[in-house]
Order: C-alpha cells, then structure tokens, then sequence
C-alpha cells in the first residue's frame, strides 16, 4: 500500500471540502478530554449524603487540615516558581550570549530534561541527598559536613521545594528564552552608543520586553507546581499536607475515601489557579 504525506492528505481534504473534519475532532477531544471531566468534577463537588449541597465547600474552607493543605501548596508553588523562573531568566540570558548553534544545542539537552519528573525524580534526590545518599555520604567522610545535623532534611518542605525548583528550572528556561532571544544585540549597542547605562537600559528596555514572559511564565510555573503530585508523594508520602496529595487521598484512600469532598477541593485549585492569572494579567497591563 502506498504511503501517504500529510501534505497530500492535507491536499485531498481541502480538494473534498472536509476542511472542518480537523476543527471537529479537535472540538470532540476537547469536549471529552477537558470539559466533560471539569463539568463532572464541578457537579460532583455539590454532592453529598444530604443531597446537592454546599457541604463540601464548607468543609474545605472551615476544616483547619484542608486550609493547611491549601496554604502550603500555594506557598510551595510560589516560592519555587519564584526561584526557578529567577535561575531560569538567568540561565537564558545566559543561553543569549553563546552563538546561536551552542544556544540551539543547550535548549535541545534543557528542554529533554523537562520530562525528568514525578517518582523518577524524588527517587534521583534520595539516592543524592537522603540520609544515606551518595552527597551526604561524600560530604560528611571527606569534608566533615553533616548536612543533616546542619539542619538540611530532604524530606521536609524545604527538601519538598528544592525539587519542585529543579522541575522548574528547565521549564522556565525554555518559556524566557524566546523572550530574552527577543532582545537583539542591535538595540544594545544603539542604547549604550546613545548614552545609556546597563541598568538603565534593561530598566527602560529590557524589562518591559521581558515583564509579559515572566509573568504569564510565573503563572504556568506556579500551576506546574500547584498541581504536582508524584513528586511529592514519592518523597514524603502523605507525611506533608499538600493540598494534591490530599486530594488523591480522598479519592483512594481507603479509610478517608470522599470523593465528592476531593472534587470540591479539586475546585477550589482550579479557582486558585484562575485568580492568579487575571491577576498576572492585570499587572501586566497597568505596569506595561
């Protein structure tokens, strides 16, 4: 049987008038795969044994334990989408000044370990930097340093958002780096050739050009991070309250098993998540 390219397929929708077949299928996935899930995760949240309730929104929003989970996650989210996006405009700016075929490269090798996440990951850190990892081993025989008893513990929030930060890094690499590649070497030479300072030339010029990446990145990383759970699991279990592992517990868990209480919680990251990129919006057009 003779292969087919895609122009050729192309070729022959368009020479059939079936130019809406690929606008169709795109509908059907989107309406299976994205909204009948939201829908069915929003209708379940308001029920309960009483029947359509609020019940589980009061719940959620009055029970200390899911405020906790809330609030550490977004606090876990933030932070390491604060860092990361910092090392990461670092590290493109960086990418800038090598020749375009080096920066090609090292965006190919960053943009491979984006997929480097989840249990895999939390595995990697504990071979390294658990109690008996090969860096704390090496550290302690060969420098006299115990990180451990200098107060490091990898399973803890600050070990929870130290991986969150590398999963990050290469993320927001690869999301500031077309924004930096957008900084031609022409406008900074015309800039300092006409009187401007470094600092006032990334202050006047650079930083408006790069605001509308870092926070539309900011929002992307933070959502990255809020909805993670592998990662986080396989480090710590359910020893840390994070608002997604509570949410997997409450749909599997065999004693704490609540289904339409995770849809409700399930609800209120959705809403988080909305709120901070109208917010990030919002700056954005006032500012810029």
């Amino acid at each position: 049987m003779e292969r087919r390219s895609f122009s050729s397929i192309g070729q022959e929708i368009r020479k059939r008038g079936l130019l809406w077949l690929p606008f169709v299928l795109l509908v059907i996935l989107v309406l299976f795969f994205e909204i009948l899930p939201a829908l069915f995760i929003l209708f379940n949240s308001f029920k309960s044994d009483a029947g359509f309730t609020m019940s589980n929104y009061v719940t959620a929003l009055t029970k200390k334990y899911y405020i906790s989970s809330l609030k550490n996650s977004i606090i876990v989210s933030a932070v390491s989408a604060v860092i990361g996006l910092f090392i990461g405009t670092l590290a493109a700016l960086c990418l800038k000044s090598l020749n375009k075929e080096s920066a090609e490269k090292n965006v190919t090798i960053i943009n491979m370990t984006t997929n480097f996440a989840g249990v895999p990951l939390a595995f990697g850190y504990i071979i390294l930097l658990g109690t008996s990892g090969l860096f704390t081993i090496f550290l302690k025989q060969n420098f006299g340093i115990d990180i451990y008893a200098a107060g490091f513990n990898l399973f803890s929030w600050t070990g929870i958002t130290l991986v969150y930060i590398y999963f990050q890094v290469p993320l927001a690499i690869m999301l500031m780096y077309p924004a930096v590649d957008e900084i031609k070497d022409d406008t900074k030479e015309a800039a300092y050739v006409l009187g401007a300072s470094r600092r006032k030339f990334w202050y006047k010029i650079g930083l408006p050009v790069l605001v509308p990446s870092l926070v539309g990145s900011f929002s992307i990383l933070f959502a990255n991070a809020l909805g993670a759970y592998a990662t986080a699991y396989a480090l710590v279990n359910a020893n840390h309250n994070l608002l997604s592992i509570t949410i997997a517990g409450l749909v599997s868990g065999d004693i704490t098993m609540n289904p339409s209480l995770a849809s409700a919680l399930a609800v209120l990251m959705g809403i988080v998540l909305i709120l901070s990129m109208v917010i990030n919006g919002r700056i954005t057009k006032r500012k810029y």
